[in-house]
């Protein structure tokens, strides 16, 4: 099967992002407020990322998927495990983790690690040519094919084109707070596939067991699907990678601090945005296999006080003994 466009990555050619799309982001609370985080648009004849001091590079692209400013502390952990910035992040990758963190905290009810991502995911290096890493887009994710992997399937979109095209800049100018939260912008692809790349606990810890255990009987008894992960965050108006004030199972209505917007989504609207981000094909008649739970309806307990404790810290630097 031929690379994909995503894998290839491709050069930079500029940006499209305008103020309207600026606009956008902060009325739905995907972009902090401007006294707290300052935007600035790529110039008209700029071809690749040239951030001024202090300012980050981010994609509009991303931002339909599922990523928000601030940037929750386990995205900004998973970006410095992996040694990754943002550009070198595919559209898919970035759907991939929205859905991995809604399947911690909306039904699980556990914090997102890096153990049960690298019992799931699996990554690759893409490149523009044989052994040349590709500028944007170089971390390519995707769901382990193992027949013991629960992770539901989730159909990817073959490629997201000129998704490079939708970056800018942001600055966070808060008297206090960090409202931005990524690492300092670094040009260029990443070094190379870093063993870390292959990350995967060498044995899973009790906590792990049973969060994988727990998502083997919601999968093959409960009816849940790859499809309901996006779904859920779509329809909660919640953004799994920003920082919030609780799980997306502790959410309480309409009205809670995590939502993006106060207003329920029509069921038509949502299966649009959920096929907008990987190939679902859900009808506007569609219904969900297993709903996320919420602070009304809590998840049951996967584990022990103590063992949450262990599973929601980064647990990052295990042995990287299984593939």
């Amino acid at each position: 099967m031929p690379p994909t466009v995503e894998q290839l990555g491709g050069d930079w050619d500029g940006s499209n992002v305008h103020d309207d799309h600026v606009d956008f982001l902060r009325d739905t609370r995907r972009l902090p407020t401007a006294d707290k985080v300052e935007v600035r648009l790529a110039p008209a004849k700029e071809i690749r990322p040239a951030p001024q001091e202090g300012e980050r590079v981010v994609f509009r692209s991303h931002f339909l998927r599922g990523f928000g400013l601030p940037v929750s502390a386990f995205f900004r952990s998973w970006l410095e495990f992996y040694q990754l910035q943002p550009h070198h992040l595919t559209p898919n990758a970035v759907v991939l983790l929205s859905a991995f963190v809604t399947l911690c905290e909306g039904y699980l009810g556990v914090l997102p690690t890096l153990e049960l991502w690298g019992e799931s995911f699996q990554s690759k290096l893409g490149t523009r040519t044989k052994g040349v890493p590709a500028h944007t887009g170089a971390f390519i994710a995707s769901r382990r094919s193992a027949a013991d992997n629960p992770f539901p399937v989730i159909t990817l979109i073959q490629s997201v084109k000129k998704w490079q095209k939708s970056y800018f800049y942001v600055r966070n100018i808060a008297p206090w707070g960090d409202y931005i939260n990524l690492p300092a912008y670094v040009a260029g692809p990443p070094v190379g596939r870093l063993p870390q790349w292959s990350f995967r606990a060498v044995t899973l810890s009790q906590a792990g067991n049973a969060a994988i255990a727990r998502l083997r009987v919601m999968v093959q008894s409960e009816g849940l699907t790859g499809p309901d992960l996006l779904a859920a965050f779509v329809t909660r108006r919640v953004l799994p990678l920003q920082s919030r004030p609780h799980l997306i199972c502790q959410m309480s209505g309409q009205l809670d601090w995590s939502r993006m917007c106060t207003k329920e989504m029509p069921r038509h609207e949502v299966a649009y945005m959920v096929n907008y981000l990987p190939n679902c094909q859900l009808t506007e008649e569609w219904q969900f296999g297993k709903e996320p739970y919420s602070r009304a309806n809590p998840p049951p307990t996967v584990c022990s006080p103590c063992l949450f404790f262990s599973l929601s810290q980064p647990c990052c630097r295990a042995s990287l003994g299984r593939l």
